[in-house]
């Protein structure tokens, strides 16, 4: 066991499995869902020897990832080598850089592990549709986060469910390298229910179940596009063209950026900065300047 406390709860047909992993910087905290025999993402390295002895009882069938990176794809070949040959769906774009990619720099190991190349992944599309005996998931794109990310929604008994991966976030100035804010605010809408009563349950990666997802991700769209005009008239008065200076102009009262400190720049005001003025569309990205 790698010494994480696992938190399970339940939520309609899903179930979460949390694991919270104390480190010198905090608490390190990830989830992935189970859906009748489904698998949503796998976690990452560190928290692999707690998430087989969570599923050892009942493994899964089939595996579906909504992204790339490293705390959602970690385990896959860990999960294969101990359940057998798994099929395992990612989105199509991101094969290759699943396939190729063992590590990440030390900041993000230390949280989320460098992860395990895995290759025989079946690619899927936005539209594709997984039925998992309790609930059928459908494929949303859903961009903003990084290119290509998709989100899994569900409509069980008058209640729409979303598995929001990384997109949703309430930390939005703390912004990843390859973000479109635009993108995410589209996609905010995107999954929100066509029935205006109908309840929306949020389930993200990082962070607590919301059970009031119409208005938080309704607010969090709106937010995003008045802070993203905030940004463009920034840089219309200043004339600048750097992202760093913009976001020291906009945000210096919050105090020191630590996370741009602590990512190399990867996470950072000026990333959200750039993902208003440069929007990210394709990958690999670059860091902003």
């Amino acid at each position: 066991m790698s010494g994480c406390r696992v938190e399970r709860s339940s939520h309609g047909p899903f179930q979460r499995l949390s694991f919270l992993r104390a480190t010198a910087m905090g608490v390190a905290q990830m989830s992935v869902y189970r859906v009748g025999d489904t698998l949503i993402d796998t976690g990452g390295t560190p928290i692999g020897p707690d998430l087989v002895a969570a599923l050892a009882t009942d493994p899964p069938r089939r595996i579906v990832l909504t992204h790339q990176h490293e705390d959602h794809v970690g385990n896959v070949p860990l999960l294969k080598r101990h359940f057998g040959d798994v099929p395992v769906y990612a989105p199509r774009q991101h094969v290759g850089i699943i396939a190729s990619t063992s590590r990440v720099p030390d900041y993000r190991a230390f949280f989320w592990g460098h992860p395990e190349p895995t290759e025989d992944l079946i690619p899927y599309e936005s539209g594709t549709e997984f039925d998992t005996g309790d609930a059928v998931l459908d494929a949303v794109l859903t961009p903003g986060h990084t290119p290509h990310h998709i989100a899994l929604v569900a409509t069980v008994a008058g209640v729409r469910y979303a598995l929001t991966g990384d997109l949703y976030t309430s930390k939005p100035l703390e912004a990843w390298y390859e973000s479109a804010a635009d993108d995410m605010a589209a996609s905010l809408r995107r999954l929100l229910p066509g029935a205006a009563m109908m309840p929306l349950v949020v389930l993200p990666t990082h962070g607590r179940v919301k059970d009031d997802g119409v208005s938080l991700l309704g607010d969090a769209a709106d937010w995003l596009d008045r802070e993203a005009d905030r940004v463009r008239r920034a840089a219309a008065e200043s004339g600048s063209s750097s992202h760093r200076t913009l976001a020291q102009v906009l945000y210096s009262h919050l105090g020191p950026d630590l996370t741009d400190a602590c990512s190399g720049g990867e996470i950072s005001r000026a990333a959200f900065v750039r993902s208003v003025r440069e929007p990210v569309r394709a990958l690999p990205a670059t860091l902003p300047t």
